[in-house]
This record gives structure tokens, C-alpha cells and sequence, in this order.
């Protein structure tokens, strides 16, 4: 009587199946890890955007609110030139002009002689093309911000409404 040994191992069928399931799972891992690696590049890239696009909303929104006059300038509203009052007297005015040095907004106040009292870049990756102000109504004093910021591949962008405290043209 012949004794059988029982042999041990694979065949070559069942090393082709587990080589094609190991690629699977390799190349899921792979897709999986880019995927979020070039995400978390874009979203650090909108939280770098982000503030930028608040921060040009929350200046030009404060002096539009406080403005005596505003004066836009075509095509996208920059410079964009807002008479600020310090005084019932509009001779005294303040005046603020918002306008771009590159993709930086900047915010320059003048008094009423005018001399220069401060300049400030507010807001840094503005997509100029994409960021504007527009009158709404100009009965009312109303009227609308669009911002945009991107920086590399990630872009924030925000529009703002807001309104004149004074009527448009009010001496206080």
C-alpha cells in the first residue's frame, strides 16, 4: 500500500486570485489616501482664504454703514470711494478709498485736506476679476459686496448686502 502525502501550498489558481485581491485592496487604499491628502490640501488652502474674504467684508461693510456718500467706480466698483462723516459738518469728512496693489485690497483713509492719515492692506488673494460692489437701490443705500479670495487651488467666496445708516446724500 502507497501511502499519499498530502501536499501543501497553493494553486496557481488560488496565488492568481489572491494576487488580484491584494491589488484591489492596494489600489483602494491608494485612491483613498490621495483622495484625502489633495483634500486636505484644498481645505487648508480655503482656511487661509477664508479670513481674507471676512476680513475685506467686515471693513468695507463698517464704513459703508457709517458712509455719507459712496462712489463707485466701473467696471467692478474699485476703487470704490465712501465719504465718512466725523462731524455734522460734510466739509470735514473723512474719506476712505478702497482699491487693489496686486491681489491685496487696501484700505487708505484721508481727512478732509486730504492728507494721508493711515493705509492698511485689509485682504490678501482677492480674484479681482471676481470681486465687486454694485448699488442695489440707490434710493435706499443699498448695496452688494462680492469677495472672492483663492489661493492655489482653494477659493472662498462671500457676497454681503448692506445698507447706508445715513440716507444716501444726508447731512446728518
Amino acid at each position: 500500500m502507497v501511502k499519499m502525502k498530502k501536499e501543501k501550498g497553493f494553486t496557481l489558481l488560488e496565488a492568481v486570485v489572491g494576487v488580484g485581491i491584494m491589488a484591489l485592496i492596494v489600489s483602494a487604499l491608494a485612491i483613498t489616501t490621495t483622495t484625502l491628502l489633495l483634500n486636505h490640501g484644498r481645505a487648508a488652502e480655503q482656511n487661509v482664504a477664508l479670513p481674507q474674504v471676512q476680513n475685506a467684508g467686515y471693513w468695507i461693510t463698517r464704513d459703508v454703514q457709517t458712509a455719507r456718500n459712496i462712489t463707485t467706480t466701473a467696471p467692478n466698483g474699485f476703487p470704490l470711494n465712501i465719504k465718512v462723516p466725523v462731524d455734522m459738518d460734510p466739509v470735514n469728512d473723512n474719506t476712505v478709498i478702497y482699491s487693489f496693489a496686486g491681489n491685496k485690497l487696501k484700505r487708505a483713509l484721508y481727512n478732509s485736506t486730504p492728507t494721508l492719515i493711515s493705509q492698511t492692506f485689509i485682504a490678501d488673494y482677492i480674484d479681482i476679476a471676481n470681486t465687486t460692489f454694485s448699488i442695489l437701490d440707490p434710493d435706499t443705500g443699498l448695496y452688494k459686496l462680492t469677495v472672492t479670495a483663492v489661493r492655489d487651488r482653494g477659493g472662498v467666496t462671500m457676497s454681503y448686502e448692506v445698507g447706508q445708516r445715513l440716507s444716501p446724500g444726508a447731512e446728518s
